[in-house]
């Protein structure tokens, strides 16, 4: 009898593990916060000063298991270089502003579900060269408004986060981010800065605007 019991048991053990690994096979894998983040993705962008206009293009190229994706920024029509950019996307997080691969360091600019007020602040050393104006002291990102409605490309993006960046070493910058989580960022505006000539630092409306992407 007791033979009898522990074969059933079993039997039913492992009907239940069979079950269990059946709903495994059908169940649907986790879609990703930041579907944008794929390789080969690429935004063609419409760069706006007061001296004119230019096109920039960033593109994914390449994907690390660690999470940072390999951008590349062009200067469309232009003679030069593109430039190599790592930005970060996990399920949680995503942001532009890495120093990846010298370090792992990475500033939040946007999270998972984020709300209006969330903000995600940064001590950042100032350059030791003098004549180097990076953002410093105090860098933060901040979402300012959430489902923004967005117009680009002859559409209407309605997923669209709307976040600022700012700096303290820096007390006129600001760029507003407004990103889509379907499609990335769709523009950006705020006030950029150039120092000419070892003068005072001065700063200038600066603007991108989507003009193209190719997913």
């Amino acid at each position: 009898m007791m033979k009898k019991v522990i074969l059933i048991f079993m039997s039913g053990l492992l009907l239940l593990i069979l079950f269990s690994c059946k709903q495994d096979e059908h169940q649907e894998p986790e879609k990703p916060t930041f579907p944008f983040m794929k390789v080969g993705n690429q935004w063609n962008y419409r760069m706006i000063t007061e001296a004119g206009e230019r096109e920039i293009s960033y593109m994914v190229a390449d994907k690390t298991k660690e999470n940072y994706f390999k951008v590349l920024l062009n200067f469309v029509g232009s003679e030069l270089p593109s430039v190599d950019h790592f930005w970060y996307a996990d399920q949680q997080t995503f942001t532009m502003a890495t120093e990846w691969p010298d370090s792992n360091l990475k500033l939040t600019m946007l999270a998972k579900d984020a709300k209006v007020g969330d903000r995600w602040e940064y001590f950042v050393p100032a350059p030791l060269d003098p004549e180097n104006d990076d953002l410093s002291g105090t860098v933060a990102y901040e979402v300012i408004a959430v489902n923004a409605s967005t117009m680009a490309i002859g559409k209407t993006f309605t997923d669209v986060y709307k976040v600022r960046h700012t700096a303290s070493s820096h007390p006129q910058f600001y760029a507003d981010y407004f990103m889509s989580l379907s499609s990335g960022i769709i523009k950006m505006e705020g006030m950029g800065y150039i120092r000419i000539d070892d003068e005072e630092i001065e700063y200038f409306p600066l603007a991108w605007q989507l003009k193209s992407k190719n997913f």
